[in-house]
């Protein structure tokens, strides 16, 4: 981003919105490339979010992103897409997504739907083409992921109580993993910048964090949001247990191409309790360092 472009377009944000406190590098120094790069002894996530092309050039986006990451950061072992694929549910965007997606070399993919993924139909084709399931888990050596869609079409989440029963048990009955989780818009709560607005929030999300402040979860993933990571980075959060919030921006530019093409990378070493998350800028094709932190968790992860 042009350095100008990026002061003024970060005072807008300041006058208009608080700002908030982010989490540092809890790990102190421990960010050697050798540690995080071996893909014998990492697992690998790549986190984006509100892909949603409007036209051909925003398609382009998504397009270029996975064309980053092929060429640039190998050894990713699974994708997560936290919603809002397309911006009116058609079955010529989830056919294109489906084919740009294809075009990675990551084999493991996992989405969910956001409102936008529900506007037209109430997410029917998205379980047709993409998942058929809106809630679901899966686990990954000791890590347990839920995935949790929006279930209606509003602006907030909205997140059924049955499916907050489902994912209150989990957690509880899972203490002994690490635990993340995604979904389509942070809690409110989480001190996510913006996320106290009732548009860009959990409806209800009290449910949660209730939850949150007696049972670990170690990392909450969420997009929604369209804004850079320098505006919206992490946030952890000791009132929950240590729960590191992380927003992930959106593939779509956004204000003219003043915001960029971005995405997260996080990554985990075998039998260490510690997990990388950077920031990727996919038109400058690199990471920003300032961004990247390591952060500790609530125990060492075990390899498959």
């Amino acid at each position: 981003m042009n350095p100008i472009l990026k002061h003024i377009f970060h005072f807008m944000m300041i006058l208009q919105f608080p700002t908030a406190c982010y989490a540092g590098n809890t790990a102190g120094v421990i960010t050697q490339d050798e540690i995080w790069n071996d893909p014998e002894k990492t697992f690998k996530i790549w986190a984006l979010s509100d892909i949603q092309p409007r036209n051909s050039k925003e398609r382009e986006a998504f397009k270029d992103a996975v064309t980053d990451i092929n060429n640039n950061v190998l050894g990713i072992d699974m994708a997560i897409v936290a919603g809002d694929i397309a911006n009116r549910a058609n079955p010529g965007t989830y056919d294109w997504y489906l084919s740009t997606r294809n075009l990675s070399y990551i084999k493991d993919w996992n989405e969910i739907a956001g409102n936008h993924d529900l506007k037209t139909d109430l997410g029917k084709l998205y379980r047709e083409e993409i998942r058929e399931k809106f809630n679901y888990s899966v686990m990954k050596g000791n890590i347990l992921f839920i995935f949790m869609s929006d279930e209606e079409r509003g602006k907030p989440s909205e997140i059924s109580d049955e499916t907050f029963r489902w994912w209150r048990d989990l957690v509880i009955n899972n203490q002994d993993k690490i635990i993340l989780v995604v979904t389509h818009a942070p809690l409110n709560g989480s001190e996510i910048p913006f996320s106290k607005f009732k548009d860009r929030q959990i409806i209800d999300s009290g449910r949660f964090t209730k939850v949150l402040k007696k049972y670990k979860v170690d990392m909450w993933l969420s997009g929604h949001l369209h804004l850079p990571h320098y505006l919206t980075n992490i946030v952890q959060k000791e009132e929950y247990n240590g729960t590191i919030f992380i927003s992930i921006s959106s593939i779509r530019p956004e204000f003219l191409n003043i915001k960029k093409s971005e995405s997260r990378v996080i990554t985990f070493v075998c039998d260490w309790d510690y997990a990388l998350i950077q920031a990727r800028d996919h038109d400058e094709k690199e990471f920003d360092e300032n961004l990247s932190s390591v952060y500790q968790l609530s125990k060492k992860y075990k390899c498959e």
